[in-house]
């Protein structure tokens, strides 16, 4: 294996082949680890720990982030991570191979291509990584991640407003991590090669595109979300929210005719419970949501279509024309032609 003693030299025009090369270059610290197979990483003697559900944790506490930067590494090869906690929202992207991780216990494994978001402060370890297994940790803070991942994302949904509820410094709990099986996406993969290739390069602009490659990544994962009709290529998983996620998905899945009665019936709670549970979860009632789903599926098709607004309107749930052009003013500050003569801009 080549030995890349230079780990942070910048090249101004490095393609995908010398990003490859450079990726599973043999670092120092790695070099270390195959020297001594039993060694842990010497940051840790002195590192803050703390004791969370039962275990010795160790408190990770990188330079402060800005606003808008992205920080990247490569994850050391041929040894483990101990349980730490991190303070800012974390990505792991498996570039090669695979990584195994527990999460509060619980064994989970990503393969090439998967990307997970981990909430701050979500207790997990990695097992030892393999010559092969290449994972890219890249760092934010809170504020970054949401404009990244929603704010540019135009038209949300009810899934993508969750996320930022459960995501928000706002919220307690954070016990979340949200994981998309994007191995089968050659636009993902294609999208960060490129953000690499800027990241290790020297290009002019370098900042600006890494932001807008991290931008356009996240669109595609919100995509794939949309696709994903099984649930199976993403997961967000959480020790309290699982159940409210699934009932979020129908929601969004029926939200023309759903009804809080069929919620009772389709997951086993009683309508009251489920309503409440939305509400303490989300924010926002039942009724909220439907009606935020509605006029998502509204504003789809004043873009994409020329139908009539009423035809529109009344097809996707809304039977007071009164009431539907008071909701969508309050919503998008415009009413259904202005918005459908900006595109929805």
């Amino acid at each position: 294996m080549p030995v890349s003693h230079e780990w942070s030299v910048k090249k101004e025009d490095m393609d995908a082949k010398e990003l490859d090369m450079l990726l599973r270059c043999v670092t120092p610290a790695e070099q270390r680890y195959l020297d001594n197979p039993d060694a842990v990483s010497a940051r840790y003697a002195n590192m803050e720990r703390q004791q969370i559900h039962g275990r010795e944790v160790y408190c990770l506490r990188p330079n402060r982030l800005a606003d808008d930067e992205i920080r990247l590494r490569k994850d050391s090869r041929f040894t483990s991570t101990p349980y730490y906690s991190h303070p800012n929202v974390n990505i792991n992207y498996i570039y090669s191979g695979h990584c195994d991780y527990l999460i509060d216990d619980v064994p989970i494994t990503l393969h090439k291509g998967d990307i997970c978001i981990f909430d701050i402060d979500v207790v997990r370890r990695k097992l030892v990584l393999g010559q092969d297994d290449i994972v890219i940790n890249l760092n934010m803070t809170q504020g970054f991640f949401k404009e990244s991942l929603f704010r540019k994302a135009g038209q949300q949904n009810v899934f993508s407003d969750f996320l930022v509820r459960v995501f928000s410094t706002a919220n307690t709990t954070h016990d979340h991590y949200l994981i998309f099986r994007a191995g089968e996406s050659p636009e993902i993969e294609r999208l960060f090669k490129q953000l690499l290739i800027e990241y290790y390069g020297d290009e002019p602009l370098r900042k600006q595109m890494i932001q807008s490659y991290f931008s356009l990544i996240f669109l595609q994962l919100l995509r794939l979300h949309q696709i994903d009709s099984a649930n199976n290529l993403v997961q967000i998983a959480t020790t309290r929210s699982q159940n409210i996620i699934e009932v979020l998905y129908y929601i969004e899945a029926h939200a023309i005719d759903c009804t809080l009665a069929q919620l009772g019936t389709q997951f086993g709670y009683h309508p009251k419970y489920i309503s409440a549970r939305l509400k303490e979860e989300t924010g926002m009632s039942f009724k909220q949501i439907q009606t935020h789903e509605r006029l998502r599926l509204v504003c789809e098709r004043l873009v994409q279509t020329d139908e009539p607004i009423r035809s529109i309107a009344m097809s996707c749930g809304f039977t007071n024309m009164t009431a539907f052009y008071r909701v969508f003013s309050n919503r998008y500050g415009m009413t259904p032609m202005q918005y459908r003569k900006q595109g929805g801009q």
